[in-house]
């Protein structure tokens, strides 16, 4: 049956939990990043966050995702929903009720956030009630939204509407809102569906782009194009979706993948895509106290050194954090006036060798439990073949 053919759910041990959620804090942190938005991931993992966001006295907004669907293939492999309305409904109320206890923990910098996990693995019931729910604990929403083709044509095959048009049925296109991605919408070559205006119904709106063009492009996907969103009214802020958690790199492609995608030199400027790493992001969250350096706003920076021989000479420092930096060019990190990174040293920072060490060890485990999770048995090895296939073990 379909049902048989689902495989197995992968265990993750509180350990790794653990020390994944250390990883990611210490990673974007170490980049420059003074607040973060973590897309959702299960109760367990998001608890361990609260706490390493605590330790490192960073910024996050955070909460459960939820979902009324997951994703499964049938012994043919094609890919099939597997619905369940009321666990939707449950991972709202535990987001709801999270969200409750860690609003405003750590003198507010730590804050909630609703996390429906996608627009197809959520029922237009589900949409509106966290719709409902993002007013009642005036909180923002991020959902993936137009992420890939497959969702794009689903939602129009399920519902008769673009997942951009499916939310904002649901009431949840608005100002609060965030889009993960939103690279699949009307207009956009790869779709090839000429109808809608989904680009205008977001601007309408006031909603949020977060473009992670790191992870797109790797698989073979960009937006089309960044300066087309902004001309449009749209905001854009920046994330990192993908290893590395480098948003200086992020910035970089956004420019390079902008450019090729506009087919102009003068599209996703370093101006443009500066300010969606800094301004597009705050005002994504609805913070006009982020992402600047003016009076009223929180004393967050970050000092970047480009004394370094792949900056070369410099005549626009902008211009050349956008095309030559990277997140290790980051020395000191302040947030809301507190030094939390000086000279690369982050205080109470646990040993990387050692740590790294045991999320490879966890990562080996995955891979060698991989043929009881994959639909067909295949190995990791099949399923991701290296570079050069000779090097697999």
């Amino acid at each position: 049956t379909d049902a048989g053919s689902r495989g197995a759910s992968y265990v993750v041990s509180e350990e790794e939990s653990e020390i994944a959620a250390t990883l990611n804090v210490l990673e974007l942190l170490s980049g420059g990043c003074t607040t973060l938005v973590e897309v959702g991931g299960p109760v367990g993992y998001v608890a361990k966050l609260v706490h390493q966001v605590q330790r490192f006295g960073v910024r996050a907004y955070l909460g459960p995702g939820y979902r009324s669907a997951s994703y499964f293939r049938n012994p043919h492999g094609v890919i099939r929903y597997d619905w369940d309305e009321a666990a939707g409904l449950a991972g709202l109320e535990a987001a709801r009720e999270f969200i409750q206890h860690h609003d405003g923990l750590s003198r507010g910098r730590i804050r909630g956030m609703l996390f429906p996990l996608q627009a197809d693995t959520c029922t237009p019931e589900l949409l509106h009630a966290t719709a409902r729910a993002a007013r009642d604990l005036d909180v923002p929403v991020q959902i993936h939204t137009g992420q890939n083709l497959m969702e794009f044509h689903q939602t129009l095959r399920q519902y008769g509407r673009t997942p951009v048009e499916l939310l904002a049925d649901a009431e949840l296109l608005g100002p609060h809102t965030i889009l993960g991605h939103c690279i699949m919408i009307s207009g956009h070559p790869q779709a090839h569906y000429p109808d809608g205006n989904d680009l205008d119904l977001i601007a309408m709106a006031q909603a949020h782009v977060a473009h992670c063009p790191v992870s797109l492009a790797r698989r073979g996907m960009h937006l089309h194009h960044f300066s087309r969103y902004l001309t449009r009214g749209i905001n854009v802020g920046l994330g990192t979706d993908i290893h590395p958690f480098d948003l200086i790199r992020e910035m970089r492609d956004a420019g390079l993948v902008g450019k090729v995608a506009a087919e102009s030199p003068n599209a996703a400027t370093a101006r443009e895509v500066f300010n969606a790493a800094t301004l597009g992001g705050a005002a994504a969250l609805g913070r006009s106290d982020l992402g600047r350096l003016c009076p009223g706003s929180k004393a967050d920076m970050a000092i970047v050194n480009q004394q370094a021989l792949h900056y070369g000479a410099i005549r626009d420092p902008i211009r050349s954090l956008v095309d030559c930096g990277v997140a290790s060019d980051v020395e000191t990190v302040v947030v809301d006036g507190e030094i939390v990174m000086e000279h690369r040293h982050i205080p109470d920072e646990p040993s990387l060798p050692l740590l790294l060490e045991r999320a490879q060890g966890f990562a080996e485990a995955y891979w060698a439990a991989y043929p009881q999770l994959d639909w067909s048995g295949r190995s990791a090895c099949e399923a991701f073949a290296n570079a050069f296939p000779w090097a697999e073990t």
